[in-house]
């Protein structure tokens, strides 16, 4: 990864994949991104800035329950963070 994290030409789905791959792995981060995204009507190919506050939230429940609420809470915020 040579980007920076907080890079403003880096793909809003790859700073959130990024930030997931740490607590579930490269591969489930990919496919909860995919499945969140597609129940609010959204694509994580063309995820932009303004649709990715939404896919956070339509995750926070899931992270919520694998990781516990304050952690999930805290990873949503660091992603919000690096979205900036």
């Amino acid at each position: 990864m040579c980007a920076a994290v907080n890079d403003p030409r880096r793909a809003p789905a790859d700073v959130i994949a990024d930030a997931l791959t740490v607590h579930l792995g490269p591969s489930t981060a990919r496919t909860a991104m995919r499945t969140f995204a597609s129940r609010i009507g959204l694509s994580v190919e063309t995820l932009s800035p303004a649709d990715a506050p939404r896919l956070l939230e339509a995750l926070r429940p899931m992270l919520r329950t694998l990781l516990g609420a304050v952690p999930a809470d805290d990873v949503l915020e660091g992603i919000r963070g690096n979205l900036r």
